[in-house]
């Protein structure tokens, strides 16, 4: 069920994209505007975890998944009414709060569903879906924009959410109810001391010894140059396509699929390599930089788009920088985790989190802005630099003293 929730989760977020022609032309949208309706979602998608965590701790996840899936599907439903700009804004402002909770919730019902030894395997299993929600999403939504238009098209995607919410409070049980697993539930309530996980008492002064070490606004720059190539492909390659490429809905459907679900084999691929450079006795962070190196020498590969290539090299250019991207995400995001005390983790990621979405909210302003002016073209250009200056960051992120504050022990 959370892996059919990830599927649907990145099809509602996709829809707007691919059928984005259709939707500006009916309401009279320049590129400008669809700008500001994207970056109404990615205001709300960066509130929406804050908003979720409070809401998973006080409801409990089953609720809060219940809420969050409820939400965004009824948001997703919601865009098909859409009359305006406006209105189209409110409608995928509502889809983000809803959709970042996911990714809160399911992390929690891992934790609750399965024993210590699986659960690195189901959350790989969920994250894999939701890049195959992106990649099934261009035939999926080609087939109904063909079929319905694109108004019904949001109603139905948001429909299957409401269909989604009978089957998991059909299937849903508390762990308790799952003999296989009382054991390591009861493990989980009393952990041994050995196994325990560190309870972070440091209040303020863990903010400070945090924001006090380099090394993590070095991963912030590198998490906020990078991630808005992936928003940049997500939210924008659709519309290259069809506008500069002249790629119908149904080319669309047939074709676009590959650059999405090379970010599915990306994401395997660039843990799997790095795990096999650590095995030959290479520390844990500087493997990682390692891969996000590699990753810096073969994404600029997407510049060739600036040159207008062939549609079918274009879209094997997009994969490649697809698949790039997630196997360099997958690298960072194991970094935090490498490098610091398990306490300040939550801390790190949080600090570039934030960095990467008011990076990405800014780039997605200034595309909009470009494209009305000039072409997609420069904007290859750009994305080409971000890796090769991002590794730089990385690196900088694995040197430097440790987050330890000599007088506290922090």
């Amino acid at each position: 069920m959370l892996a059919l929730a990830a599927v649907l989760n990145y099809v509602d977020r996709q829809t707007l994209a691919l059928m984005a022609g259709a939707v500006q032309r009916d309401l009279v949208i320049d590129d400008q505007g669809y700008a500001a309706v994207v970056n109404a979602f990615l205001v709300a998608y960066m509130l929406g975890g804050l908003v979720a965590a409070f809401v998973v701790d006080r409801l409990g996840a089953r609720w809060g998944m219940i809420l969050f899936v409820g939400w965004w599907s009824l948001a997703s439903a919601g865009t098909g009414l859409a009359q305006s700009v406006f209105h189209l804004g409110v409608s995928r402002f509502a889809l983000g709060l809803g959709e970042a909770g996911n990714w809160v919730a399911s992390p929690k019902l891992v934790r609750e569903w399965f024993p210590k030894k699986e659960r690195a395997l189901a959350i790989g299993l969920y994250s894999s879906a939701a890049h195959f929600g992106a990649a099934i999403s261009p035939a999926l939504m080609a087939v109904l924009f063909l079929t319905v238009g694109w108004r019904l098209t949001f109603v139905l995607c948001g429909l299957a959410g409401l269909l989604w919410l009978g089957g998991w409070l059909l299937l849903y049980r508390p762990n308790t109810a799952l003999p296989v697993y009382a054991a390591d539930a009861a493990a989980d309530a009393e952990p041994v001391a050995t196994q325990a996980e560190p309870i972070d008492e440091s209040g303020w002064r863990g903010w400070a010894a945090v924001m006090r070490t380099r090394g993590v606004w070095w991963y912030a720059l590198a998490a906020a140059l990078t991630n808005p190539v992936w928003f940049f492909y997500l939210f924008w390659f659709p519309k290259y396509l069809t506008e500069e490429r002249g790629l119908s809905i149904a080319e669309m459907g047939r074709t676009t699929w590959i650059v999405y679900a090379a970010a599915g084999f990306g994401a395997v691929g660039g843990g799997l390599l790095s795990g096999r450079i650590v095995r030959r006795g290479v520390k844990p962070a500087l493997a990682r930089v390692m891969v996000m190196a590699l990753v810096a020498l073969v994404a600029p590969l997407g510049a060739l788009n600036a040159l207008q290539p062939s549609v079918t090299v274009s879209l094997a250019l997009g994969a490649i920088v697809a698949f790039c991207h997630t196997a360099w995400v997958t690298n960072q995001t194991a970094l935090p985790v490498d490098l610091y005390p398990t306490r300040h983790i939550g801390k790190v990621m949080g600090i570039g989190g934030i960095a990467s979405g008011l990076a990405t909210i800014a780039s997605t302003y200034m595309v909009g802005q470009l494209v009305a002016v000039l072409t997609y073209r420069p904007m290859f250009l750009v994305i080409a630099v971000a890796y090769p200056l991002g590794v730089v960051a990385a690196y900088f992120a694995t040197t430097g003293r440790s987050m330890v504050d000599r007088e506290s022990g922090i």
